[in-house]
């Protein structure tokens, strides 16, 4: 599946998707557009005046956009009551919910905790910290994975990119350092993302400087046991490692190195060894060799919450809004 293919699949069943930052005039203009262009149907968090004030300033249309104010929405007392028994067991009095429930992440995350939207898009303003630690605290972690992840869809177009189209690109924003275990199953979390998602069939690739055992080191050691490990969890994939990046996306060099991991498919799915490996990897991709990242995209909560850049353009956040929407789409049919 294209990215065209996914925008579509977001216009069959364009499900609510709240915005708690809804005094950014990017996250204005964003919820505008994905209204205006079937999308989703977005919710601004904010004061109503404020909101539409900001909007005339920057001449931007709000036909098809919701806004909730959850300093008088008839829904806080029950978001209140709901947060107050989500986390009394951490402490949390009811007047403490009462304060917690005034801030906008907070108020969204109960909203999908609640079932009054499918998903969240937040980080235009909070920090990623924030929004991963709220998103895990209120929406929660889904049964079948350990942790929260990251990937990124590189959308590669350039005619000298090697692959054309889409390459997930994981983890390059949340897990720093993880263990054979942990990089096994961000492996497999991005492989069940992009069936998902974009329908791909997963062609993964456990990236190292080495190459089936051409270099001996423990970070050698630590991607050829997260192989073995995502094979046993999804023996019905191709997944190769360790590999470097070259003979990963070109099959004739894998052919050269590594005959006995010899496809005519390249990967589709790049997993990095470290979080330094995987964001300069992405970031590197995207300035140098002109490709484009959206993401990231969060895997492993309950129901989804995405985080943004605080430098993101209104074009990331369209994106973004898109491919939560697909995802709540995938949510209500497994």
């Amino acid at each position: 599946m294209s990215f065209a293919s996914l925008l579509q699949k977001a216009r069959s069943n364009p499900t609510k998707i709240v915005l708690p930052e809804g005094h950014d005039p990017r996250v204005i203009e964003a919820a505008s557009r994905a209204a205006r262009e079937g999308l989703a149907t977005p919710v601004l968090l904010g004061n109503s005046n404020e909101i539409q004030k900001i909007a005339a300033t920057h001449k931007i249309a709000l036909e098809g956009v919701n806004i909730v104010d959850p300093v008088v929405a008839p829904q806080r007392e029950a978001l209140t009551h709901s947060l107050h028994k989500l986390r009394e067991n951490k402490g949390m009095t009811l007047e403490k919910a009462a304060s917690t429930i005034e801030d906008n992440l907070h108020f969204a995350c109960m909203m999908v905790n609640d079932g009054l939207a499918a998903g969240c898009v937040a980080g235009a303003v909070y920090p990623t910290a924030t929004v991963v630690r709220t998103a895990m605290q209120l929406v929660g972690k889904h049964p079948e994975y350990s942790f929260v992840s990251s990937f990124f869809i590189m959308l590669m177009t350039q005619p000298f990119h090697p692959i054309k189209d889409i390459v997930l690109f994981a983890d390059c924003a949340l897990v720093i350092n993880p263990d054979e275990r942990e990089l096994a199953e961000i492996a497999v979390m991005t492989g069940d993302s992009g069936r998902n998602l974009l329908a791909l069939e997963p062609e993964i690739a456990m990236l190292s400087f080495s190459t089936a055992g051409s270099a001996k080191h423990q970070s050698v050691t630590k991607v050829q046991k997260a192989t073995e490990l995502a094979r046993k969890a999804r023996p019905d994939w191709r997944i190769i490692g360790d590999v470097q990046l070259d003979a990963a996306v070109i099959p004739e060099i894998l052919a050269s190195k590594a005959p006995e991991q010899a496809s005519d498919n390249p990967a589709n799915i790049l997993v990095f060894p470290t979080l330094d490996a995987g964001n300069i990897g992405y970031k590197m991709c995207e300035r140098f060799g002109g490709a484009e990242a959206i993401g990231p995209v969060l895997q492993g909560l309950a129901k989804p919450v995405n985080d943004l850049s605080r430098g993101c353009k209104t074009e990331d956040i369209v994106n973004i809004l898109a491919v939560t929407v697909v995802q709540t789409q995938t949510l209500s049919t497994t």
